[in-house]
């Protein structure tokens, strides 16, 4: 790999001024990294303004999720012998109310991820106990990529027999996948890449698991893909640090629906819209 001067004083120039009293590499994580490419205004109200906690509110999607990933964490961490009593006690002690309309929706979700655990405790015993060694669960892994560094939160990676690894994603949204969803996924990549650095010998696979459903598929990145995956999150990365960000401005997107800092764009686009009708642009 090799990087450009401009490139490399920049990001020295970045550390420098992100922690004068400790110098470091920024870290980028698949979420960092696909909210510039999403839209990189929105980039720069999360990780440069830092304005997020402004705009970012509970909703029962999140607390729904973060209440299920909490309760598998304590399963996997304690080494997977929970019954389901002791599974299903330990997602009501973590159960998070915070976002719910009310207390009829809070109860209904609650049902529904009583279900799910039940049944992910059946198919874990049936399918991976005793076959799998959970080597991590809810854990930050990284890698240096030169003048960054590359970071993602894996919610569990388990080593098979024949020594290979499995980083396993949980969704409690959706209810199917494939393996092109896997090898499309930014985040699935970065965590190949990621695991494909620190065990250069060994073989990984990325799998997502839907909760909802107990579906899940797997992917395992050639070398090729690797190599290729590598170099477009290096150039994507240099776009970041090397951008000119007071000179980039709200552009109407499709996420725009849904984003959270769509009253703030608006408010621009109103602004600006007064001044062209004054003749001030």
């Amino acid at each position: 790999m090799i990087l450009t001067a401009p490139f490399v004083a920049f990001a020295v120039q970045f550390e420098r001024m992100h922690n004068s009293n400790s110098p470091r590499k920024p870290t980028f994580s698949p979420t960092r990294i696909g909210a510039y490419l999403e839209c990189a205004v929105r980039y720069r109200f999360i990780y440069l303004d830092k304005i997020g906690k402004f705009y970012l509110h509970s909703s029962p999607e999140l607390s729904f999720g973060s209440s299920l990933h909490q309760a598998l964490q304590q399963f996997h961490a304690a080494g997977a012998i929970a019954t389901p009593d002791e599974l299903r006690e330990s997602l009501n002690t973590s159960w998070i109310r915070a976002g719910y309309e009310s207390e009829q929706q809070d109860r209904d979700h609650l049902a529904l991820a009583t279900q799910i655990v039940e049944t992910y405790h059946s198919d874990y015993n049936r399918t991976k106990a005793g076959v799998v060694e959970t080597i991590a669960t809810e854990k930050t892994i990284s890698c240096d990529m030169g003048v960054f560094k590359l970071s993602g939160r894996v919610d569990r990676i388990d080593r098979y027999q024949d020594g290979s690894l499995e980083v396993i994603d949980y969704k409690s949204g959706r209810t199917e996948v494939s393996p092109e969803d896997i090898r499309d996924s930014l985040a699935m990549s970065c965590y190949q890449l990621i695991l494909n650095d620190l065990y250069p010998e060994t073989v990984v696979r990325g799998t997502i698991y839907c909760l909802r459903t107990g579906e899940s598929s797997s992917y395992s990145m050639s070398p090729e893909e690797l190599k290729s995956f590598r170099q477009t999150v290096v150039d994507t990365v240099e776009l970041v640090l090397s951008a000119e960000w007071s000179t980039i401005y709200p552009i109407e997107k499709e996420i725009c629906k849904e984003c959270e800092f769509a009253s703030r764009c608006r408010a621009y686009w109103r602004q600006q819209a007064r001044l062209e009708q004054a003749g001030e642009l």
